[in-house]
């Protein structure tokens, strides 16, 4: 059995080297890491020589490299060679500047990697009343608040990184800008700063602007890794950044606002909306119609006194309290909606949608979704593929047109219109008309009140389950073709057997309000009140089989199968 080798002193001195490093940066001392990576990257080629030199010394062997060695310095030279190239170009800036979510917070690496100097510069220009105002600018923040009228005030802080000596050096090369501009279409004042003038071997550094003008006036921003900050000013605003944060509040006109990567917080504005972002959006208390293109971040709406437009993918959305109509389509995005004073429609596909407290009517379009519904006021109208559909306390009508969509009611005052296939159907406390049909699944409801319109429920492969009010006057007329009927309702007739069907037709109280009452291959069951699972015929245990169907070929997505149960 071969000796046991000792391990090398390469790893440790390393982390103690690395370890050394980062203490004296907290206490201000050394070079900074970003210089460290893009120019002294070869001390590690150094301390990989001192570790096999201390080898060979304490172990008193002759020198060896392994071949996981060399790859690894080769390895080494190629990432370090190509680390130094970065750090000289656009690129470095790029990854420096690229936000990452700690916790619920946006964070810079360029932030807290290196060495950083600040330097102010403060001008300002004579404004013509009518002018629109246009700032340029990236790598920096830009902030807007009114001023004085018929002025621009500008303050630019310049954040350079590096040394000391370089910081100076380069401050008073970069510098403000302020002129008109004039194009066929529309001339504007034009604020920015000489960046794309400056080589970039000149070093990197940040423009950030304070800008004060006309509280009345148009403004359009275009920044870049910069976050842009517009406070109480009324006009027209076309806004775009991408990567930070986009920030309005308190201001009037009309809102045209891109953001890409970035967080978006919108609030207290008068006017109409439009939003793309790429990133988390917070948006409350708006007098307008709002319009937004949300992709793969949270988007959140409360307060909207006006209509409201979505087109969502991925992620989720969620909204409270508009008084507009709402339209949303979500790919693959949960929805939320509570407190909608007006109509409401949706598309939705793989995801929650949650929907509570709409005073009007509903209009859901989806597949593969879990779908909940409360407290609507108005009618209901559901085309479905897959779904699981749960609802309560509504006061409209409900009208389902599915496959393969199992169902769930509640305490449903209007009448209801189901047609479905491959899941259970479930109405409690029925309280007007209902018409249902299902294939491969059961069917139970409980009728609370008898509408004038009726009941017809029909079924095939499935069971129907029917409790009816104490004391109703109706006219029965119940088929099972190829199973049983059982009638627990007192009044009404014994069934009667017609070859492979059994048939009950009967007249109760007087008659009164048509049931109908069609299955095959299964039972039916009839009772006074609420229904009480279980009987002789029909025990609470039933003996389940699969069967694999296939339920469509979808254009988007491919083949889907769909496996149900079926009872025996």
């Amino acid at each position: 059995m071969s000796a046991r080798h000792r391990p090398s002193l390469l790893g440790a001195l390393l982390w103690i080297g690395f370890g050394v490093l980062f203490l004296l940066r907290n206490f201000g001392i050394g070079p900074s890491f970003w210089s460290i990576a893009g120019r002294y990257w070869p001390i590690l080629l150094i301390l990989l020589g001192l570790g096999k030199i201390l080898d060979y010394c304490l172990k008193k062997e002759t020198f060896s490299i392994r071949i996981g060695e060399i790859v690894g310095i080769f390895i080494l030279l190629i990432v370090g060679s190509a680390i130094t190239k970065i750090s000289e170009t656009r690129v470095a800036r790029f990854f420096r500047d690229l936000p990452v979510e700690v916790g619920d917070t946006s964070i810079q690496p360029g932030q807290w990697i290196g060495d950083s100097y600040s330097y102010t510069e403060e001008a300002t220009y004579t404004l013509d009343r009518s002018l629109p105002v246009r700032i340029e600018n990236s790598y920096g923040a830009v902030s807007v608040a009114p001023g004085r009228e018929g002025e621009i005030h500008v303050r630019l802080k310049k954040v350079i990184y590096g040394d000391e000596a370089r910081a100076r050096q380069m401050a008073p090369q970069i510098r403000l800008e302020g002129s008109q501009l004039k194009t066929p279409e529309a001339s504007w004042f034009v604020i920015k700063t000489n960046r794309d003038s400056l080589s970039p071997q000149e070093g990197m550094f940040n423009t950030d602007l304070e800008v004060m003008i006309p509280k009345n006036s148009r403004l359009e921003i275009s920044n870049s890794f910069g976050e842009v900050s517009v406070f109480e000013i009324n006009g027209y605003l076309d806004l775009k950044t991408t990567h930070r944060k986009l920030e309005v509040r308190d201001c009037t006109g009309t809102f045209n606002l891109t953001n890409r990567y970035g967080e978006s917080r919108l609030a207290n504005l008068n006017g109409n909306v439009t939003l793309t972002s790429r990133g988390k959006a917070y948006i409350e208390n708006i007098t307008g119609d709002v319009t937004i293109n949300s992709e793969f971040s949270p988007l959140e709406i409360y307060h909207v006194k006006g209509k409201v437009s979505l087109l969502v993918n991925e992620n989720g959305v969620h909204l409270e309290d508009i008084t507009g109509p709402v339209i949303i389509e979500a790919r693959g995005a949960r929805v939320k909606a509570a407190n909608i004073r007006d109509n409401l429609r949706i598309t939705a596909s793989y995801q929650s949608v949650d929907i509570s407290d709409v005073a009007a009517n509903i209009w859901l379009d989806s597949r593969f979704a879990a779908i909940s519904l409360q407290d609507i006021k108005g009618n209901i109208e559901i085309n479905s593929n897959s779904d699981r559909v749960t609802a309560g306390d509504l006061e409209g009508s409900f009208k389902l047109n599915g496959r393969a969509t199992s169902v769930k009611l509640d305490d449903i005052r209007g009448p209801v219109d189901i047609q479905t296939s491959l899941k259970d159907v479930a109405v409690k406390n029925l309280q007007d008309n209902c018409s249902i049909s299902n294939e491969y699944a059961d069917i139970s409801v409980t009728v609370e009140t008898l509408g004038k319109g009726g009941i017809a429920i029909r079924n095939r492969n499935g069971a129907i389950d029917l409790a009816l009010p104490a004391n109703a006057s109706f006219i029965l007329d119940a088929t099972a073709k190829n199973g049983q009927l059982e009638s627990r309702y007192p009044g009404l007739e014994p069934p009667r057997k017609d070859g492979n069907a059994v048939i009950l037709r009967s007249k109760v109280g007087g008659g009164g309000p048509r049931v109908v009452l069609e299955t095959m291959y299964d039972n039916i069951r009839i009772e006074e009140g609420r229904l009480h699972k279980g009987s002789p015929d029909k025990p609470n245990k039933k003996e389940k089989i699969t069967v694999d169907i296939d339920l469509f070929q979808d254009k988007d997505y491919g083949l889907f199968r769909q496996d149900t149960t079926t009872d025996l």
